[in-house]
This record gives structure tokens, sequence and C-alpha cells, in this order.
């Protein structure tokens, strides 16, 4: 995907047989269920086995709301001038979507009549008690038929280009490629020992000039944390890449954290017009 805009023309996925439009190949059935190529979908929808990394930034808060201006969300900003950005990336291994690799550009965000945190401390505690949405920039994929459910269920901004992830005894890696290009790579450090509690936190996307939020709720065990941590690769060519240099990347991460096994849950979405409140 070449295209950095929020409101971009969605691409086909490409297969060996045909180029396969996501709104053609999907249907809704009802409240709970899906027809996504071929497939029955039920929600909630469970991950019971994945393994994730995730790299937290502070970057320009005016270049990053210049960016994401179109999806009518505000980036949150924990000092003056400063807001948060995270790279993620995420080894499904037992899910109902399949076995698939992923990662994600994410900023915490305030939406439609949402009041704005306090710098610093009231943005972290509303972030960690999972009261702050997360605006899905973009979420590369590896495999097709997830670009197709993520995209016709939640409305996240999916396509599929190279997604690895190396998950190891003390450090985790994972590299982000698409046509031939690097976008960017990242590490976190594992080997931890620590439960991460059940938490529930929103996920947002704009998909058909819409805005969609999604709760999700997320536990896992193998916790590890870091402040700080090592600078991520960041591209020279791709159009993402040049998007993430302007925002200050490569720099050394505000913090890092993994967790070995993770499980999560989601549910249906909430669909409402960009700029418009959403009701839960």
């Amino acid at each position: 995907m070449q295209d950095t805009r929020i409101l971009y023309a969605e691409q086909p996925v490409s297969t060996a047989e045909q180029d396969q439009v996501t709104d053609t190949l999907c249907s809704k059935t009802n409240a709970r269920e899906y027809q996504i190529n071929g497939q029955t979908v039920t929600l909630p929808v469970t991950v019971n086995n994945a393994a994730m990394l995730m790299n937290v930034f502070t970057v320009n808060a005016a270049k990053a709301q210049a960016l994401i201006a179109d999806s009518g969300f505000k980036v949150v900003e924990i000092l003056p001038g400063k807001a948060l950005m995270q790279l993620l990336a995420v080894d499904y291994r037992e899910n109902d979507l399949g076995d698939y690799n992923e990662a994600a550009i994410v900023f915490p965000v305030t939406t439609p009549g949402e009041r704005k945190p306090i710098p610093f401390f009231g943005a972290l505690s509303r972030m960690m008690r999972g009261q702050l949405g997360n605006f899905v920039y973009r979420m590369p994929v590896n495999q097709d038929f997830t670009t197709h459910a993520g995209r016709f269920i939640w409305g996240f901004p999916k396509w599929v280009c190279h997604v690895d992830i190396d998950f190891g005894p003390k450090t985790a890696f994972a590299q982000f490629h698409d046509e031939g290009h690097a976008v960017f790579s990242i590490s976190a450090p594992t080997g931890g020992k620590t439960i991460a509690k059940p938490q529930r936190a929103p996920s947002l996307a704009i998909r058909n000039k819409q805005a969609w939020k999604t709760i999700g709720i997320t536990e896992g065990e193998g916790l590890s944390f870091k402040l700080g941590g090592q600078e991520p690769e960041i591209g020279e060519k791709h159009p993402l890449a040049m998007v993430l240099r302007n925002l200050g990347l490569p720099k050394k991460p505000l913090f890092s954290l993994s967790i070995r096994k993770a499980k999560m849950q989601f549910d249906g979405p909430e669909v409402v017009s960009i700029g418009e409140p959403f009701e839960r």
C-alpha cells in the first residue's frame, strides 16, 4: 500500500486466481454472524494463543494530528506538543481467523465528544485503564482471509504484505516489508513471568468514509516490560516509512513490551459517520 491518506481507495486482494474485492466476497448474515469469502465467522471472535510485541514512542503532535485529521479523531498529547504512537506486531497462533502475522501503526486518540485527558499522568492513566481509543492507522497482515474479515467486520485498514515475527527466549523481533521495501523493524524484551490481567480497550478505524469502534479484551502470561528499548529500523523508500521518519523516527521508544501468550476477544463494532460521537 503506497497511499498514506486516511480516506484512500481500498485495493483488491490479489491472489493467483483473481483480484478479490472485499465487499463483493463478504456479507453480514445477522448481528452475530458474517460470511467472509465462503466461511462463516461468528462473534465474538476469540484468540486463544498469540505472541505480541510493541514499542511506544513520543512523536510530534502537530504532525501526527495533520496525518490523521480526516479521521475526525484527536491525538492525545502526553506532554505539550508530544503525542503517542505505537508500532506493534502480533503472531496469531490459535485464532478463529487462522494462523497469521500482523503489524500495526496506532495512535491513542480521543473521539468526538470525549474530553481531552490531562497531559502525562492523565493520558497514561486513561491509556493503561483502556479508556483511550487506539486509532489503527495501518494494519498489514500476511494472509488473505484475515484481510477480508478485518476490513468487513471491524473496518480495519488491512492489506497483504510481509510481516515476519521471531519470538525468542530473550528478545522478540518483528519486520514489516511491503512491495519489496522495508517499512519498520522493532524489538522488545521477552522472558518475563508477569501475568497481564484482562484489559478492555477500544480500537478505532476508518473505512468506507465511516468511523468504526470495536471493544477488545486482552489478557495473557509472560509479560515483559522495559523503559526505553532498542531503536527501530525504519525504511528509506516506502511512503509509510517516510511518514514514520517525518514523525521523528528512528529513535528509542518510550517503553517496550511483549506478551508471550496472549488471549483476546473481539466483539462487533459500532459504526458512525466521521465526526459523529460514538454511543458506547
